[in-house]
């Protein structure tokens, strides 16, 4: 299968600068877009190189780091087919503590919620809502842990940037079982419910200010979940 015509036409000759990284990222964002679908094969290198205006090297270093992302895949006689749409979580992030895990999404998640207030868009908007509405109303604590992430996923795909809103997704995901724990807890729950609403009221309103308090203090509460089930003893997480 050759290029779809909306990948096709959504690309626009590369400066010679930055060449590899330009197109790696191109890739990323039709991968995660959907242009490139899972399963899908790549154009072929030729075919890549003519669309971005590139050398075939500055291609093939570019599918060579794809491929180490988790995102496609080489089979020899058949080309590049596209198997994932997330970087694998471990390669960005393995092997960190929840605390320091949870730092770095204080550093991308506060401004996200800020960004979201100046750029959401109404539909975007309504999809926030319409998370918050299915985890207040969800009892499942898998299934609460799952909208949990949807959330913050949402607002950071709210900023207008895509791979922001995959950093967010895999910095969530390595913290999945502290937050699954978190999400059984009662008091914790009500608190999360609460929060999720400022958040969501500061974006309606655009309110940028707004915005990042309300994140700010919803990550320090996470912050204190997570000190929290640090103390506690083994046989009380499970």
């Amino acid at each position: 299968m050759s290029s779809s015509p909306s990948f096709s036409e959504s690309i626009e000759k590369v400066g010679r600068r930055r060449v590899v990284d330009e197109v790696r990222e191109r890739l990323i964002t039709s991968i995660q877009s959907g242009e490139l679908g899972v399963n899908e094969r790549l154009p072929s290198e030729n075919e890549l190189a003519r669309l971005f205006g590139v050398s075939r090297p500055a291609i093939r270093e570019a599918l060579v780091s794809l491929e180490a992302m988790g995102l496609t895949v080489a089979k020899n006689g058949s080309g590049t087919f596209v198997v994932a749409t997330q970087v694998k979580a471990e390669l960005m992030f393995g092997g960190y503590a929840p605390a320091h895990l949870n730092q770095v999404r204080r550093y991308v998640e506060i401004p996200s919620a800020e960004e979201a207030a100046r750029r959401c868009t109404e539909a975007q908007l309504a999809e926030i809502a319409s998370i918050i509405e299915r985890l207040e109303a969800e009892d499942d604590p898998a299934r609460r842990n799952k909208l949990d992430a949807d959330f913050h996923v949402a607002i950071a795909l709210a900023t207008g940037n895509p791979l922001l809103a995959n950093i967010v997704g895999n910095l969530r995901t390595m913290v999945e079982e502290e937050a699954f724990t978190a999400a059984r807890l009662p008091q914790r729950r009500l608190q999360a419910h609460e929060e999720h609403r400022a958040i969501y009221a500061a974006i309606a309103a655009k309110d940028p200010r707004r915005a990042k308090a309300a994140m700010t203090a919803h990550m320090d509460s996470i912050d204190r979940s997570i000190a929290d089930l640090e103390r506690r003893p083994e046989n009380e997480n499970g």
